[in-house]
């Protein structure tokens, strides 16, 4: 027994416009159903897989979260970092490594203290700006004379003790003090 509805609908796959014979007909014809229903499957097999990736890496991450050593490649891939900077990090001595055989192993506390370190310094609060007396600073070229040191030994002296330098307008000044405990004045000797 066939039915004499005639109802115009809209394809779900390719919104284009057809007649129907049922109030459940969703498309316009077999080939539409066909290809929907291929991608709805596709769907579903690339869901099911991106989850599967996502517990596998997760229980890699708790793995390798409770080692004490990682190896250069879970070190890598743990932290998103490329293997040159992680062996950058070696060269400085940022991280501790073992040496087994010819692998080389991360130490994960030194890794930890790592970021601590650069937590601890990204909430440290400001510190307030320091009122400089100009009597008791010089500027870089008036220090040149007084010592007698050339800009590039200057600069390398500051460097070398960690002697903070004051930026004020186009000038840069150093507290005298500081100057005098590392170098001797001209007129001194």
């Amino acid at each position: 027994m066939s039915s004499n509805i005639r109802i115009t609908r809209i394809c779900q796959f390719c919104s284009e416009e057809f007649t129907a014979k049922t109030t459940k007909t969703k498309f316009c014809s077999l080939k539409c159903s066909s290809k929907n229903y291929k991608l709805i499957t596709r769907h579903k097999t690339i869901d099911v897989s991106n989850q599967e990736t996502e517990r596998i890496r997760l229980l890699d991450f708790e793995a390798v979260k409770k080692r004490d050593y990682l190896s250069i490649n879970n070190c890598v891939q743990f932290f998103g970092i490329s293997r040159r900077t992680l062996y950058r990090m070696i060269e400085r001595k940022d991280v501790e490594t073992v040496k087994l055989g010819r692998r080389k192993f991360v130490s994960t506390k030194s890794i930890e203290a790592l970021f601590a370190v650069n937590e601890a310094a990204a909430v440290k609060p400001a510190a307030e700006p320091q009122i400089l007396d100009l009597n008791e600073c010089c500027t870089i070229t008036q220090a040149q004379q007084l010592y007698g040191v050339s800009q590039t030994g200057l600069y390398l002296i500051l460097k070398k003790y960690n002697i903070r330098k004051y930026i004020s307008g186009k000038f840069t000044y150093v507290q005298k003090k500081d100057l005098d405990i590392y170098l001797k004045r001209i007129g001194d000797e």
